[in-house]
């Protein structure tokens, strides 16, 4: 979506502007997408996992 957006966003180009280079485009973004997704996590899950590793360590530590 973000990067159907970005090409949107940019100024048309005449010269190679049809359906069938729409329908390219589509298809690559969706593949370009799904790879990201695969091979390139955001980390939440990760930093999820630290923060909730590092609010047990703080509840086991006795308070004085």
């Amino acid at each position: 979506m973000m990067l159907k957006s970005m090409r949107q966003a940019k100024l048309a180009d005449p010269l190679f502007d049809s359906k069938a280079l729409d329908t390219f485009r589509d298809m690559q973004d969706q593949m370009t997408v799904k790879a990201m997704a695969e091979h390139t996590p955001l980390g939440i899950g990760k930093a999820m996992r630290e923060f909730l590793a590092k609010s047990q360590a703080d509840l086991k530590t006795p308070e004085r």
